[in-house]
């Protein structure tokens, strides 16, 4: 993402000591993240971390690690999910059965694993799985692997997203409270905000 930033000299962390402390303590660990594996094996963190990477089409490891690190953690937490689609497995084995199946679609097509195949080979099992055209079909069971990858689609982008550096990608100035906007008229930005001359 960072190469198709408007804001190249915008860097949001910048302004970290205007935010109250307790958003201070959130946003800074997700500079610096760790996988604890509460949830994922390493094995299943780096295919996870290879689809994000796909998904995003970013590459820069402390956001990936940081998108494995949510995921891995919302998955290890005992909270149920306010919705989901009829029919659909617990979010946890949606994510055991999607991610086997990428391995076992990945096999049967190119004889290895996932995070082995080339880009472009990647691509064409993404491609299998959100059109639901999957060769290895027993090894999706119950679940359509279109579902699976609309749910790993929208939660890797929720993470991403709210991820400081491509905050600074996308202009987002981060948390406004307790300093406030000044400026909120329309086209003006206060001085804080990101310009996309970088000035």
């Amino acid at each position: 993402m960072s190469k198709y930033s408007r804001y190249p000299a915008y860097d949001v962390w910048q302004e970290h000591d205007k935010w109250d402390e307790h958003t201070r303590k959130i946003v800074g660990k997700r500079k610096s993240p760790k996988v604890a594996h509460r949830f994922f094996s390493p094995a299943q963190s780096l295919l996870v971390e290879t689809i994000a990477s796909l998904l995003v089409d970013d590459h820069r490891m402390e956001v990936l690690t940081y998108v494995t690190q949510h995921l891995d953690e919302s998955l290890a937490r005992p909270i149920g999910e306010a919705q989901r689609k009829v029919g659909l497995p617990p979010k946890q084995d949606l994510y055991r059965i999607g991610l086997a199946g990428v391995d076992a679609e990945s096999k049967a097509r190119f004889r290895t694993g996932f995070v082995a195949l080339k880009r472009t080979e990647q691509l064409v099992i993404m491609d299998a799985l959100a059109n639901g055209d999957t060769m290895d079909v027993q090894a999706w069971g119950q679940l359509s692997p279109a579902d699976f990858f609309k749910r790993m689609l929208h939660d890797t982008v929720n993470a991403y997203y709210s991820h400081p550096l491509v905050w600074s990608d996308i202009g987002y100035g981060g948390p406004a409270y307790p300093r406030g906007y000044v400026r909120v008229e329309k086209g003006l930005t206060d001085p804080w905000e990101a310009k996309a001359d970088g000035k």
